[in-house]
């Protein structure tokens, strides 16, 4: 009897929707990477990356003879307009590139060039004016803010000229911290950050770090510990753990662990994911003695991540799959996870009716 209950074929639609929950369960498999490599090496994904930790900073600003300028942070704009005097004056972008104006209005100025703005301020004010009103805008001063903090004597936020060197921004500072002297300077704007070791930087056998310019509204940190050097630190240490939250977080930025801390209480710090993020595609950025090194990894495999330790770099990456291609995996995961139960209770029933 058993054996002719084994030998029973299987019903067609059971037959069916196991076929169909497979395909299905295929189709929805996420995929990981669980490897360590070299930054030099090319990318195992086949896609060139590029990392957020600079080899060195900044640009060669542009000189004054550039007709159409990007404005930057703490560059001072002199507008001028014919049909209201009230929009007449000199206005500073701010820090966060921010621009202050009359009625009231604020002005994004980020990614915007002289004549971007000109358009831009046209449209915020044609409301105001019966007839098309012209407005002439130019650089009066072309000076840059940085935010400095951490062991210097007087942290705040200067004005620099363009090309100034790292020594000038010490001494706007009021130099450095003499009772607790800095080793190492982080700069870092959005998601870009550089980390260099001050005691080589002063050392004349050494080749300097590549400070080419400043873009404006950079935070300069001066700082006791090395961030991110040999991925290690000390047992007799009594510092704890800073690790650097960049991507696709609500609060990207620099947190500090307790021992044991995992990516997981990092990851809470820093407000969770944000929509974007792809949560199949988290890098880790690790300085070690041989050089800088990432590791990637998959949100669903967290238990392979290894622990961040001192001055480790986490980069969540935005998903770039389009919304249409996303919502058609969504649908195929509810689709496969419906599938799943369906067959299981097919399944049951036709054990419990002897056809299989």
């Amino acid at each position: 009897m058993a054996n002719q209950i084994r030998n029973r074929p299987t019903p067609l639609p059971v037959r069916l929707l196991c076929i169909f929950m497979a395909g299905l369960t295929a189709c929805s498999t996420t995929r990981s990477q669980y490897v360590w490599h070299d930054v030099a090496a090319p990318s195992q994904r086949g896609i060139s990356k590029s990392s957020q930790v600079l080899e060195s900073w900044g640009a060669e600003a542009e000189g004054p003879n550039v007709t159409d300028p990007q404005i930057k942070p703490g560059f001072l704009l002199a507008m001028r307009s014919l049909s209201d005097s009230k929009l007449s004056g000199d206005y500073r972008v701010d820090f966060d590139g921010g621009l202050q104006l009359p009625y009231d209005k604020t002005v994004n100025t980020t990614g915007m060039s002289l004549s971007d703005l000109r358009s831009k301020l046209a449209d915020v004010y044609r409301a105001f004016f019966k007839t098309q009103s012209e407005i002439d805008l130019k650089v009066k001063e072309r000076r840059y803010w940085i935010d400095v903090r951490g062991l210097v004597n007087k942290p705040g936020r200067y004005l620099m000229e363009p090309g100034a060197s790292l020594d000038q921004l010490i001494g706007m500072a009021d130099g450095t911290s003499k009772e607790t002297p800095p080793q190492y300077v982080r700069i870092q704007k959005g998601q870009k950050m550089f980390v260099f070791d001050l005691n080589r930087y002063y050392n004349q056998s050494e080749d300097r770090p590549q400070i080419q310019g400043w873009y404006g509204g950079e935070i300069v940190f001066f700082q006791k510990e090395m961030a991110g050097s040999s991925g290690e630190r000390s047992s007799s240490s009594s510092l704890r753990l800073p690790v650097y939250m960049l991507g696709e977080v609500r609060k990207p930025g620099e947190y500090t662990l307790n021992p044991g801390s995992d990516f997981l209480d990092s990851l809470v710090l820093a407000g969770g994911f944000t929509e974007k993020a792809d949560l199949d595609n988290i890098e880790i950025i690790r300085r070690t003695a041989g050089g800088k090194r990432t590791y990637d990894f998959s949100w669903s495999e967290l238990q392979s991540a290894p622990t961040p330790v001192q001055g480790d770099v986490i980069f969540v990456h935005a998903d770039t799959t389009p919304k249409a291609e996303r919502r058609t995996l969504l649908l195929a995961t509810v689709i496969s996870a419906l599938a799943a139960v369906a067959t299981s209770a097919v399944l049951v029933l036709a054990y419990n009716k002897g056809r299989i």
